[in-house]
């Protein structure tokens, strides 16, 4: 625009300068001067028509064409005409584009959850035209901000604190389904799995309450092994003071049956070091193999 008006006054100035010429003598001394001036005027004024008329629109945008201010369309990539003084061109961005928003709100418990999260998120390209009829082109701060904060609210609403921890991808989708419904007569389309919630904040005495509940969940299972231990072996003692008893229970059957003799021997030699005594005292000290080999004798009988 600034060639152009540049032009016109240098066309100006050379045919006032070209009258002059002819209308004086004293022009004459101007020579060619005037020419020039108007030859120049002329390319730069249709330079700078030129370049008023084409519009390049790059590729991951388009162009919204406006006429006097109207919107009457839009323009894809690559080069267009249009009409200086007529026509302007807003160029609005079509690729996948990342919004990061965060919001405060209340869980069904009452504790306070600020959450932070980034939506993928672009312009349908075909309806960018009704897009910017509508909002304009600041609608991240007008549109998408503002729906996304107030979805995070209404899905944080439904669950307590502590679920929202537990139920993430639950709570992620809940919150992008909403998003995505809000965004959707604005044109405004939501990546698949588009949205991510990068974090959840709570409070001090919320996340304090965590860490004691934590700490008694661990102080619990340990004592519950500590319980299994001990309930291990009191029946480990169980079983041995019953093996004891059975064994004694036999051990006296035994005794009264023919032979019993031989289980007192056994059990005699099972504890003999292989050295016999230096002094004895009655005569039950010391067993007589020979009756013991003449009772099993007679015990292997029929």
């Amino acid at each position: 625009m600034g060639i152009t008006v540049l032009g016109v006054i240098l066309l100006i100035a050379g045919l006032a300068l070209g009258a002059a010429k002819g209308a004086s003598p004293e022009g004459k001394k101007l020579g060619p001067l005037p020419g020039i001036m108007v030859i120049i005027s002329i390319l730069l004024i249709a330079g700078g028509f030129a370049g008023t008329t084409i519009v390049q629109i790059p590729a991951g945008y388009r162009g919204v064409r406006l006429e006097f201010g109207a919107v009457k369309g839009n323009l894809a990539e690559g080069i267009h005409f249009v009409r200086p003084g007529v026509d302007a061109v807003v160029l609005l961005e079509v690729r996948t584009q990342k919004e990061e928003s965060e919001a405060t709100a209340a869980s069904r418990d009452l504790q306070t959850v600020t959450t932070k999260v980034a939506l993928n998120f672009r312009v349908d390209p075909d309806k960018i035209d009704e897009l910017y009829k509508q909002v304009g082109d600041q609608y991240k701060s007008r549109i998408i901000d503002p729906a996304v904060q107030e979805s995070i609210k209404v899905v944080t609403a439904k669950y307590t604190a502590e679920d929202l921890i537990k139920n993430r991808a639950q709570v992620k989708g809940q919150v992008e389904q909403d998003i995505t419904t809000r965004l959707s007569p604005y044109n405004i389309l939501v990546e698949p799995s588009g949205l991510s919630i990068t974090n959840f904040a709570f409070s001090e005495e919320f996340n304090r309450a965590i860490e004691a509940k934590q700490v008694a969940q661990q102080e619990a299972e340990k004592q519950k092994y500590v319980l299994m231990q001990a309930q291990l072996q009191r029946q480990t003692e169980v079983a041995r003071a019953q093996g004891r008893a059975e064994s004694a229970k036999l051990n006296a059957q035994a005794l009264k049956v023919a032979g019993g003799s031989l289980v007192v021997a056994q059990a005699w030699i099972e504890k003999w070091d292989g050295k016999l005594p230096t002094v004895s005292s009655g005569s039950g000290t010391i067993i007589d193999i020979k009756s013991l080999l003449a009772e099993a004798k007679q015990s292997e009988k029929p």
